[in-house]
């Protein structure tokens, strides 16, 4: 499984996937959701990058043991680093905070820290950032659909707000 967003209820994801006998890799932009989601237990261990993620979660699959790892990252950016190099989970899905664009969910290319400081000077361009993310990472997740990813998402606006954004079949995938 491979999900982004462990803040709010996206922190249960992956302890649920690991509760139910699956490999979890789960991607957030914010380093004190991690180290939340770790300290508590809901997530077993931290990567340094998607692809040292990705060689984990194969080793462990082919072991049969369910362990989730976390990843700093941008999904926008990850989710493309995935199709690259040929990856496609057998789940895909989404918490971000899309339903909250100008505060939840942090545009491509910015840490937590630089959206803030972007956001206080403009909101309207942040805003524009952030939706052009969302397209981006919609566009990733149609396109590991398209190569067999069973895909959802929690119904948190992602979809809405990348159609809003250009993405015509942005609700080719359920939510």
């Amino acid at each position: 499984i491979v999900t982004a967003g462990l803040g709010g209820m996206g922190g249960a994801q992956p302890l649920a996937g690991v509760f139910a006998g699956a490999v979890v890799i789960a991607v957030d932009i914010d380093q004190t959701r991690i180290d939340m989601r770790l300290k508590t237990k809901y997530v077993d261990e931290q990567a340094t990058d998607i692809h040292q993620a990705i060689a984990k979660a194969k080793e462990y699959a082919a072991q049969g043991v369910a362990k989730s790892i976390a990843v700093y990252g941008n999904m926008a950016t990850e989710i493309w680093k995935m199709i690259d190099i040929g990856f496609v989970p057998d789940v895909l899905t989404d918490q971000t905070s899309a339903h909250d664009p100008l505060v939840g969910y942090i545009p491509e290319g910015y840490t937590v820290e630089t959206a803030q400081q972007f956001r206080a000077q403009n909101q309207k361009d942040y805003l524009n950032a952030a939706y052009e993310s969302m397209a981006k990472h919609v566009r990733g997740m149609l396109a590991l659909k398209d190569k067999g990813a069973i895909t959802f998402d929690y119904g948190n606006n992602l979809r809405a707000r990348a159609q809003e954004a250009g993405v015509k079949n942005a609700f080719d995938y359920p939510g």
